[in-house]
């Protein structure tokens, strides 16, 4: 079973160059979060729960990854300190049987399943995350324009057309 290492390692590396970018671009950003610093703020605190939920998913795939070397290498579930959560099935199995372990498809495909509906699972949590960013994002959308709208309104409304020429009352409009 391989290690997510090289998905971790890019993970990093995604969160550090959005990082950078964000410190490149500091000055614009403060003053587009401080136009609505409550929606902002819940958008960026779900952001950064949503990236430690990621972090935290491929880190226990790593240590579920660590037990099944480490159970390939030591010969016997038994010989391992550290039970796994997504493979206890697997573990259950293992220890129930001594010496080599044989499945039969249907076993061995119902243990699969099982594997594949606890991923889903975690996936689900993630696609979660990002549905979220993606309507609080389209709130924070609506909400600017509104905002414009109103702003338009008071513009309109404070003309004065009494007394002047509408191409004088155009060119203060614009």
């Amino acid at each position: 079973m391989g290690t997510p290492q090289r998905y971790l390692t890019r993970m990093i590396i995604f969160v550090v160059v959005v990082s950078i970018v964000c410190a490149i671009l500091g000055f614009q950003l403060k003053d587009a979060f401080l136009s609505n610093p409550v929606l902002n703020g819940m958008i960026l605190a779900v952001l950064v729960i949503g990236i430690v939920y990621a972090f935290r998913q491929v880190l226990l795939i790593r240590s579920e990854a660590a037990w099944a070397d480490s159970y390939r290498t030591a010969g016997r579930a038994g010989a391992v300190q550290r039970q796994p959560q997504l493979l206890a099935s697997v573990a259950t199995l293992m220890q129930e049987r001594r010496g080599s372990v044989s499945l039969t498809a249907t076993s061995l495909r119902s243990l699969l399943d099982g594997i594949a509906s606890r991923l889903d699972e975690s996936r689900d949590i993630g696609r979660y995350f990002v549905g979220l960013l993606i309507f609080l994002g389209l709130l924070g959308t609506f909400w600017g324009l509104l905002k414009t709208v109103e702003s338009v309104g008071d513009v309109i409304t404070g003309l004065d057309f009494a007394g002047t020429d509408m191409a004088i009352a155009f060119g203060n409009l614009q």
